[in-house]
């Protein structure tokens, strides 16, 4: 065991402790924080990316980084360190819909039990480096010198992923699970419902995939899914049964269905984790993948919609270290 930070930064997501029963929430957790011995210098963000810019640039002589937010806040924070170099740890207060990080680390829970737990991982630090997804894509670059006539082109876009990435399915997944639906249904249902919302829209893509042992066209692909973690999703997805954030290697599948009823069937399997063992599911171990679409797939990573393929995934060895509490999956 580690000893204790004495000042850390605290990167606030304010979508996710919006309300005034949050407000104080966070407020209780910082004053937790501060009978320790642990300062926080907060820094709250301001829009989409704002997290990973102030990760960047900020935790520079800070020896942790506590990501305020959901699994968004917590993606921006780890690829804000990465990008900067940065060797502090990244600890994690879950104020989220999913949480699937802290509920990895083990900082998750109810309310009251999760802070707790979260507090004392920072006050009794237990770190564990792990491995990252490297996410790379290509996008327009709009926001460049357009209005002064100059062209606009391609900029490659980097991110570091913690629990998973993918395209297909999940995305319409993702972009089915509003800010409505998650408001009428709660986080533990959000996605379920979010599901049968997509089933209805979503269209198979031709997905071409290729890694470091071979190429494949799928011809009625449902996804093309990259496992850093075992589950995702609030927990209810399985991605990538028995992944191990450690071992240097990332958990590859291409699941294809038919028509509605076995897209259906097979999300129920990936539910359960038992999707591995269909025929019409490839599963292994790799450490790179690349996947292209027809027509273009929006790319899910770590339950945020971020860019478009084509997109190339790859393991990232050992490149974050996290506080863990003390009932750790990990």
């Amino acid at each position: 065991m580690s000893a204790a930070p004495r000042r850390v930064l605290l990167i606030r997501n304010p979508a996710s402790a919006s309300s005034r029963q949050q407000a104080d929430r966070l407020e209780r957790f910082v004053a937790h924080l501060a009978e320790g011995g642990v300062h926080c210098d907060i820094r709250v963000t301001e829009y989409a990316g704002h997290a990973l810019e102030l990760a960047r640039i900020h935790a520079a002589g800070f020896e942790c980084v506590i990501a305020a937010g959901g699994d968004g806040t917590v993606h921006e924070v780890a690829s804000g360190l990465i990008a900067g170099g940065s060797k502090a740890a990244l600890a994690v207060a879950p104020f989220g819909r999913g949480n699937d990080v802290a509920q990895w680390i083990g900082v998750s829970g109810l309310a009251g039990r999760g802070d707790a737990a979260a507090i004392r991982a920072i006050l009794e630090p237990r770190p564990v480096t792990i491995d990252t997804i490297r996410v790379t894509w290509r996008d327009k670059d709009s926001a460049g010198n357009a209005s002064m006539g100059a062209p606009v082109g391609d900029v490659e876009r980097v991110r570091h992923a913690i629990l998973f990435g993918g395209v297909g399915f999940v995305g319409e997944l993702l972009r089915k699970t509003t800010p409505a639906t998650v408001k009428w249904f709660g986080p533990r249902w959000c996605y379920s419902a979010g599901f049968f919302r997509a089933l209805f829209s979503f269209r198979p893509p031709v997905l071409r995939v290729r890694w470091e042992h071979g190429e494949q066209v799928l011809s009625h692909a449902v996804a093309a899914l990259v496992g850093n973690a075992p589950f995702a999703g609030g927990g209810l997805m399985r991605i990538g049964p028995g992944a191990s954030m450690t071992d240097g290697l990332l958990e590859l599948t291409f699941i294809e269905a038919v028509g509605r009823w076995e897209l259906a069937l097979q999300f129920v399997r990936l539910l359960r984790g038992t999707h591995v063992q269909h025929r019409q599911v490839r599963f292994f171990r790799g450490a790179w993948l690349e996947v292209s679409a027809e027509p273009s797939q929006s790319l899910a990573l770590d339950g945020e919609l971020l860019g478009t393929s084509p997109v190339r995934f790859e393991v990232n060895p050992s490149s974050l270290t996290l506080l863990t509490g003390p009932e750790a999956s990990m």
